[in-house]
């Protein structure tokens, strides 16, 4: 049916938003940790 497709395109993209999520804060932190190295 089309309104179950459509739910499972919605849980897909709710987990892919999260896993971006989590990339972008790990990369966020490595480069903060990287420019607070290179002040000191």
């Amino acid at each position: 049916t089309v309104s179950s497709h459509k739910g499972n395109i919605k849980r897909k993209i709710k987990t892919h938003n999260k896993q971006v999520i989590y990339h972008v804060v790990r990369l966020t932190d490595n480069v903060t940790n990287g420019i607070f190295v290179n002040m000191r």
